[in-house]
């Protein structure tokens, strides 16, 4: 599947979540059909018991669902996050989602988001909060549901 459907999602997406943050403009990372191999892929590989991290690849399904609110939610005001600064900070958002939900630890996705996107200057202390909050809406949807 990541041959022919996705090839943005081979790997374990840890590394091109950070070139991402980083300013790297890396073409086949983002997109719908990377987000629906990742998400195949990752629930065929844990429910078969494969020595296979859910970590990375939920980091990199939260960065694609991150993005994904600003350009599917049909509002006029959500154009204002669409530059290069928002979007990052959306992607780190999603990320912090993905490894809370992975881990069921709000303070360690908030943590681990900042620690892939340390050397960038667009950290402030607000972004911190907000990435907390969504890793906590992300931990308290996982124990609601399951």
């Amino acid at each position: 599947m990541t041959i022919y459907i996705g090839p943005g999602a081979a790997g374990s997406g840890i590394a091109e979540c950070m070139a991402y943050l980083n300013g790297v403009n890396y073409p086949g990372f983002i997109g719908y059909k990377v987000l629906f191999v990742k998400v195949v892929c990752v629930v065929l590989a844990i429910s078969g018991a494969l020595c296979v991290g859910k970590e990375g690849p939920l980091a990199h399904i939260g960065a694609i669902a991150g993005l994904a609110v600003i350009y599917l939610i049909p509002f006029k005001a959500f154009d204002y996050f669409k530059n290069d600064k928002e979007k990052r900070e959306f992607v780190c958002a999603g990320i912090s989602a993905g490894v809370s939900a992975a881990f069921a630890s709000p303070i360690g996705g908030a943590l681990f988001s900042y620690e892939l996107s340390k050397p960038n200057t667009f950290w402030s202390f607000s972004m911190i909060w907000r990435t907390f909050f969504c890793s906590a809406v992300s931990t308290f949807t996982l124990s609601f549901l399951f």
